[in-house]
């Protein structure tokens, strides 16, 4: 629908916040990315074992026990060991692999949809014997990139072959697929297999996702292990929305960030002057979120430091930890028309999407006959994803009641 214009806004209907992926980027079902290298899952495996839960929009959280037996050493576990383990979980049309652009795990979900395959026959053509090392390896074809994870070493001898089945990193059908028996050009595999040639021997088409989704949750200790939503270097539970609606805000502040404008002179021998004036430039905004009551999971999100969810302690971030979690808010209010207006009359709501944001929590006075509010101070600015985009630092939305209903606002939040 088009815009909501010359109406009211009165109070906030509420207010969520997640944390951005490992890289910066704003988690999508598409991409919700975890951690690169190695990860130490020591402390919260049993026998091998940890359970995670993954919630897609405000649909019903889906909880697998996932089983890391398959790893070599579980203080020392690689991104292909996660990807082998967390695939065989089978959570609903969820596809864990490598990310070809940050080595980090990655999540994608996809209802009803497949990705595109490539079987490519490999040759060694040499006298010498050839060896594929274990790992990732990726193919860029068509615009599009592909991976086949190789669990142990593939050696071939002269005239030799072996056939990898590489997969894309996006659901959704694919443009200018090859034919059965083109030659592949081994330049474009990563890392390089320069002394083997190549043809593709089957090619399956990708089938479209039936349905789109918005949001990804992925929460458990395991979750926060593998660091989903940065969780292994800032602490938290994983990639989780935390929500305020029902009246549990007081009041957000939104000040701009502007630098001011200049005039530049410059005086001539008989004091004439010529100006040049730079006008004020809009940085980003400085918000300041105060909340009726204390939510260590947000404060935990917003700020780092290390929450003890089961013994209720909270250690902040030390003076020597300079840097902060990122993170993304979306803040909801309601329209009215003119007139006198009661609660009930609202006629669509506008969105504030806040792209990138980091803060720290402010001051809370113990006072006497006085209830405690709990503000968080925080600072908005320009946003950049995955493919070097540049964004505003926010954006505002208008809503009609039916797609501010469809949202289900009140259904993401994940009890931990």
């Amino acid at each position: 629908m088009g815009v909501i214009n010359n109406k009211s806004r009165f109070a906030c209907e509420g207010i969520r916040f997640q944390r951005h992926n490992p890289d910066g980027t704003i988690p999508t079902p598409q991409r919700f990315l975890g951690f690169a290298n190695t990860v130490n899952l020591t402390k919260v495996l049993n026998n091998g074992k940890a359970p995670m839960t993954i919630k897609i929009d405000a649909n019903p959280a889906e909880t697998k026990i996932v089983d890391f037996s398959g790893a070599a050493r579980f203080d020392r576990v690689s991104v292909t060991e996660a990807v082998e383990a967390l695939n065989k979980a089978e959570f609903t049309d969820i596809t864990f692999c490598q990310d070809l652009r940050t080595s980090m795990l990655k999540g994608a979900y996809a209802s009803g949809g497949t990705p595109a395959k490539l079987s490519v026959r490999l040759t060694n053509n040499d006298p010498v014997a050839v060896t594929i090392d274990a790992g990732v390896y990726g193919l860029f074809y068509g615009g599009v990139s592909y991976q086949v994870s190789i669990p142990v070493d593939i050696t071939l001898d002269e005239d030799e072959d072996t056939t990898l089945i590489f997969i894309a990193s996006s659901i959704g059908k694919q443009e200018d697929l090859p034919a059965v028996n083109d030659p592949v050009d081994v330049t474009a595999i990563t890392p390089a297999m320069p002394l083997l040639t190549g043809v593709f021997t089957d090619v399956v088409q990708g089938v479209n996702a039936t349905s789109i989704a918005n949001k990804i949750q992925v929460v458990s200790k395991l979750a926060g292990a593998l660091n989903f939503g940065q969780s292994a270097r800032f602490g938290g539970y994983g990639l989780e929305i935390i929500s305020f609606f029902d009246d549990e805000t007081i009041n957000i502040g939104l000040p701009k960030d502007v630098k001011e404008k200049e005039e530049i002179d410059l005086e001539g021998a008989k004091g004439t002057i010529t100006r040049m004036i730079i006008g004020a430039m809009l940085q980003g905004l400085s918000p300041v979120v105060a909340l009726k009551k204390k939510d260590y999971h947000l404060l935990e999100m917003i700020q780092g430091g290390i929450l003890d969810r089961e013994n209720g302690i909270y250690e902040p971030p030390r003076s020597n930890e300079s840097e902060q979690p990122t993170f993304y808010a979306e803040i909801f209010s309601g329209l009215y028309g003119a007139g006198s207006s009661k609660m009930g009359d609202t006629v669509g709501y506008e969105r504030i999407l806040l792209r990138s944001m980091s803060g720290i929590e402010g001051d809370v006075p113990i006072d006497a006959k006085a209830w405690a509010t709990y503000a968080f101070n925080l600072t908005a600015t320009e946003y950049t994803d995955e493919n070097g985009n540049s964004f505003s630092a926010w954006q505002e939305q208008t809503l009609s009641l039916a797609q501010f209903d469809a949202l289900r606002l009140k259904e993401f939040r994940i009890a931990a």
